[in-house]
């Protein structure tokens, strides 16, 4: 910017001289002559192209936008309360523009202001599009609404929608790719061992992927670490270590305010998605019991195995 910006002052100065030498003269048959060259247009068209540069280059800043991801039963629920905890710092918990599994099958749900999925539920033609057209511009309108009031604003991604429903799976984050283009996106992403987030969600009869074995799981998990590098990864086991340590650095990627009294406000946020184990304090959990088939498939599946070497999971069942 800087480099724009001495570019315009150079050719302002250019020009305040030459219309200064201009009013100096008074052979008017010189400046008219000037004139007629264009010497003075093409002054005067260089400092307007010069400031559309300038005002070209400062429109390229985009707004930051940051964004926590994490799947089903990793701990996010956790990891987002304490966020919350943070000075001036705010959170829309599990967003997705167009998830449904919510809603009850049978009958229309009651949501007066989702206007996307009304429009689903009344079956409007091209309701997915819609809804991306709707998301965009609500969380356009939000963050500039918190920015404003001197506040940050994070958008937890509900994950699960996109790696673990159905029998396929996205290349990449849905709403990063839908609002890549309006904002600067800083990713941050909590993981949890998948030995544990798969006994959770079979406790919890989450298992919305099929096949529904650990292998296919652990396919999902890997696709979706894929896009994101390793220093935008956080495991949720170090976090409950060493808690202190671990915000810190949390906060440092999404670029938000530390205060380590976190610690002692975070139970006092309510989020969705909040489905583990709750207390007061912030720990390591004992590993819900393994049945002998899930740990026969654990010992078998090749995708935990390469999830171990590339990120550090432990394989201890």
């Amino acid at each position: 910017m800087s480099k724009w910006l001495d570019e315009l002052q150079s050719e302002l100065k250019s020009t305040v001289k030459l219309i200064d030498e201009t009013i100096k003269r008074t052979d008017t048959d010189v400046v008219e002559a000037e004139i007629a060259s264009g010497q003075f247009v093409e002054n005067a068209e260089s400092i307007i192209d010069t400031c559309n540069l300038v005002l070209d280059k400062a429109n390229e800043v985009k707004p930051r936008l940051r964004i926590l991801h994490h799947l089903a039963c990793s701990g996010g629920s956790l990891v987002t309360k304490c966020f919350s905890a943070m000075p001036n710092t705010f959170i829309l918990s599990e967003v997705h523009p167009h998830s449904y599994r919510h809603l009850a099958p049978e009958k229309a749900t009651f949501l007066p202001s989702d206007i996307a999925t009304l429009a689903y539920q009344a079956r409007f033609p091209d309701a997915t599009n819609l809804a991306k057209k709707i998301f965009k511009l609500s969380v356009k309108e939000t963050h500039r609404h918190v920015v404003e009031r001197g506040g940050a604003l994070i958008l937890r991604d509900h994950s699960h929608s996109d790696y673990c429903v159905g029998e396929s799976y996205t290349a990449k984050s849905t709403i990063v790719d839908l609002l890549k283009e309006e904002f600067d996106i800083v990713s941050l992403v909590t993981v949890r061992n998948p030995i544990d987030c798969y006994a959770s969600l079979q406790s919890n009869s989450w298992l919305h992927f099929s096949p529904q074995t650990f292998d296919e799981y652990c396919n999902r998990v890997l696709a979706f670490l894929s896009q994101f590098r390793k220093n935008q990864i956080i495991k949720y086991e170090s976090f409950t270590k060493s808690p202190d340590r671990v915000m810190k650095k949390m906060c440092g990627v999404l670029k938000i305010e530390f205060h380590d009294s976190f610690k002692e406000l975070f139970d006092q946020f309510k989020v969705t998605g909040d489905s583990g184990r709750t207390g007061e304090t912030i720990s390591s959990r004992p590993r819900r019991e393994i049945a002998p088939s899930l740990k026969a498939e654990i010992k078998r599946s090749k995708n935990f195995k390469l999830l171990c070497r590339k990120y550090g999971f432990s394989p201890a069942i």
